[in-house]
């Protein structure tokens, strides 16, 4: 083997993605993956229990946060005790749009830790000093990210995009003074008693298992709702460039995007493509130029996000007051060339083929794998999505790149926001 010569690259004629077993339990479905080689085991129960199911965000972030806290029967710390017990643990997480719980454990301790899960879910009272003590911490933690320039500048672009709607809502000291425990007893009840949404299930799942699981999960008081919920998309708002001081700034933080839309839009997967080639990797034209080239940043990188009623594309960094207008500069060539310039079939090829990697990657694993299908669930999409996906990533071309680039990405439609310190 010569080891001076690098081995040639493969392209995979076809990547199969597995299916998932379903059953149901409350009209909701159980998406199973019964495969990997260890003897572990996650279950990620999904409500519809996202911030715009509350007039007062901040309720559905505390509900989903606080829900291990203790129950009518166990403190938080028993609880906690009992997980480490089992070599078990859970995880929340809440956005926009969605909240889940996610367990994670041994599969011999199933539904034992999965009975714990339920029992938290069902039982979960929420008790006024872990409240109180939590929305302290948050209010601290809020001061201090108020100082902090990359999180100003999120704050001011996206209630620039999505003005008046939730998508662009960002937390007040006072928002904190307003939350009762009533009400977050209230959100439970009616967005995790009443909101289920589905149960991804993968890992080593056997036939027996997945009996007992059933069982197990008929204990769950979650229902899945069949009111339908308003949809609010965002109203169009026009393109803004606007500066916000910050006097002992250290950096300076730019923030340069627009309102696109999301997954489920025929051109998604072609600007993934195209966001890649401008900033989606390390080796982007947005690093090689200002990171590599220019020396102004450490780091820069432009992304797609996709909501349930929206989406949008940006473009994120931060620099040097004295080198800040030069980098706004250098973004905006970068972002002329794609809509002047064919891309060329060497740089395309070396994306396509990143693209290829990651994407083999990010399917490697049983949770890995249900990740995957999370995302096209939440978006109303199957697996037609991905298989689409990469066909376009194999067979897109410069010319219809360019194309695309001057649909969506035309500089004077993009929105910029800066928080930093002026110069004289």
């Amino acid at each position: 083997m010569n080891r001076t010569v690098a081995p040639g690259l493969l392209e995979p004629e076809k990547i199969h993605l597995m299916e998932p077993e379903i059953l149901s339990i409350q009209n909701a479905p159980i998406y199973i993956f019964n495969l990997g080689t260890q003897d572990v085991a996650k279950v990620e129960i999904i409500f519809n229990a996202g911030s715009r199911f509350h007039s007062l965000p901040l309720i559905a972030s505390l509900t989903n946060e606080l829900i291990d806290e203790g129950t009518s029967t166990k403190t938080s710390a028993q609880i906690a005790e009992l997980f480490d017990y089992y070599g078990a643990h859970i995880q929340t997480e809440c956005n926009v749009d969605y909240a889940s719980v996610t367990l994670f454990t041994l599969t011999k301790f199933l539904n034992k830790t999965v009975a714990l899960l339920i029992e938290i879910i069902n039982e979960s009272i929420y008790p006024e000093d872990e409240v109180q003590t939590y929305i302290q911490q948050e209010k601290q933690r809020l001061t201090i990210n108020q100082g902090k320039v990359d999180y100003l500048v999120r704050k001011h672009f996206n209630a620039e995009l999505f003005k008046g709607h939730r998508y662009g809502y960002f937390p007040k000291i006072a928002d904190y003074d307003a939350i009762k425990r009533a009400d977050i007893l209230a959100f439970s009840k009616a967005n995790y008693h009443s909101g289920l949404h589905s149960i991804i299930v993968s890992g080593q799942i056997s036939d027996v298992s997945k009996k007992d699981l059933l069982k197990v999960f008929e204990q769950l008081k979650a229902k899945k709702t069949s009111t339908p919920y308003e949809i609010n998309h965002p109203k169009p708002t026009p393109p803004v460039h606007k500066f916000i001081e910050k006097e002992d700034a250290v950096q300076n933080a730019i923030r340069i995007g627009k309102r696109l839309f999301n997954r489920t839009h025929p051109d998604y997967p072609k600007l993934t493509v195209l966001n890649t080639i401008l900033g989606g990797y390390f080796g982007s034209r947005l690093m090689s130029n200002i990171r590599e080239d220019k020396g102004y940043t450490y780091g820069i990188g432009s992304g797609l996000v996709s909501l349930s009623e929206d989406g949008y594309f940006y473009i994120a960094t931060e620099v040097g007051a004295p080198v800040f207008e030069d980098a706004i500069k250098e973004i905006f060539k970068e972002i002329s060339k794609l809509n002047e310039e064919l891309v060329p079939t060497a740089e395309l090829t070396l994306v396509r083929n990143y693209l290829l990697g990651s994407f083999q990657r990010s399917i490697d694993g049983p949770f890995a794998i249900s990740d995957r299908f999370k995302t096209i669930l939440l978006s109303g999409l199957s697996y037609d999505y991905f298989y689409n996906y990469l066909d376009i990533v194999k067979n897109i071309t410069p010319q219809e790149l360019l194309t695309l680039s001057q649909k969506h990405l035309f500089p004077s439609d993009l929105t910029q926001v800066c928080v930093g310190k002026k110069l004289l």
